[in-house]
């Protein structure tokens, strides 16, 4: 009986090892074919020892840097940074980890994608003050810049932007936390799932969020951004089991002074019609986003009636005219535009 035993085991090792060597082999190949489908967009900067990647399109200043929210490759900005370029210069970017860019230390917090990209802008040689626009998660992302290189920043756009004290006041919307112990167990997990295809194999959709597509893609352009979305897993996991020290470096991070700032909120619940959600939409709306308002002396809040969280998909034109209304009159915006 304690042979056949070791005999299965033996045989479910090399079975195990024999399915990883294969899986890895098989993502190797099909990234492979990936990457000539899907060419690199932007360009690829190296910001010591990894490199992220950036596109930048139009001419001017300030330039326009477009943060995209949690799990969403910078490509998705294509359509607003095209309108947002007929008047001044504007950039996306793939945080570590995310897109065409490579992953960067775990954990990867609002603080480090401030640095993050603070030395990406830098080394590309993309000269400030900036535009800082960020959508969602990218809000924090946004404050912890203003906050480490406050000169560089002349005005923000903040698209639905998660607010610290979310998480207390509307915890129908709290996501669990792992247990600290877990969680960077959890992080190897889906590199491991990623790298070996099993993601890529069962579908997997708890470290693959779905999100949608931006209107003007063509389906060349959505098949691209899904291909993308695969890409982020390494950023959007790390980013994930780091979320809830994001927020507190958010709560820390001080205000914006004096500088424009519009906060767009949405003016649709994620589930119209359901008495709760509705019911949160309102503290959304009426407390929460408001006290990103009150970041600045000059902060104003837009409420974007037409669409739910996803904004600059929903109403791009909301981000694309607060872009405008901040740039108005700040030194270095192309004449006449």
């Amino acid at each position: 009986m304690k042979r056949a035993i070791k005999a299965i085991l033996k045989v479910t090792a090399l079975l195990l090892v024999a399915a990883v060597a294969i899986g890895f082999t098989w993502e190797r190949v099909v990234r492979r074919s990936d990457a000539k489908r899907f060419p690199r967009i932007g360009r690829s900067v190296d910001i010591g020892g990894r490199s992220m990647d950036i596109d930048c399109v139009g001419e001017g200043g300030p330039v326009v840097i477009l943060d995209s929210g949690f799990g969403t490759p910078g490509y998705g900005w294509r359509p607003i940074q095209s309108q947002i370029a007929t008047f001044t210069q504007a950039c996306w970017f793939d945080r570590a980890g995310y897109g065409w860019s490579d992953p960067g230390p775990y954990p990867q917090t609002a603080r480090s994608n401030a640095q993050d990209l603070h030395a990406l802008l830098h080394a590309a040689g993309i000269p400030p003050p900036y535009v800082l626009v960020g959508h969602s998660f990218a809000g924090y992302n946004v404050r912890l810049f203003n906050s480490l290189y406050p000169n560089e920043v002349a005005a923000a756009v903040l698209a639905d932007s998660a607010q610290e004290d979310e998480g207390n006041r509307l915890p129908r919307r709290r996501g669990s936390r792992p247990p600290d112990y877990l969680r960077y167990p959890l992080y190897l997990a889906a590199r491991a799932m990623d790298e070996t295809a099993m993601l890529r194999a069962n579908h997997v959709s708890l470290f693959i969020p779905r999100r949608p597509s931006p209107q003007d893609f063509t389906p060349e352009d959505a098949a691209t951004f899904k291909y993308l979305l695969r890409r982020s897993v390494a950023g959007h996991t790390s980013e994930g089991m780091a979320a809830w020290e994001s927020m507190e470096q958010a709560r820390a991070s001080g205000n914006f002074g004096d500088k424009p700032l519009v906060v767009l909120t949405a003016g649709r619940s994620f589930q119209p019609g359901d008495q709760d959600a509705d019911e949160d939409a309102q503290v959304w709306i009426r407390e929460l986003q408001p006290r990103l308002v009150r970041l600045s002396t000059r902060g104003r809040q837009i409420i974007v009636a037409n669409s739910d969280h996803s904004i600059p998909t929903e109403a791009p034109e909301a981000v694309i005219d607060a872009v405008r209304q901040v740039a108005k009159g700040l030194p270095g915006r192309v004449a006449g535009r």
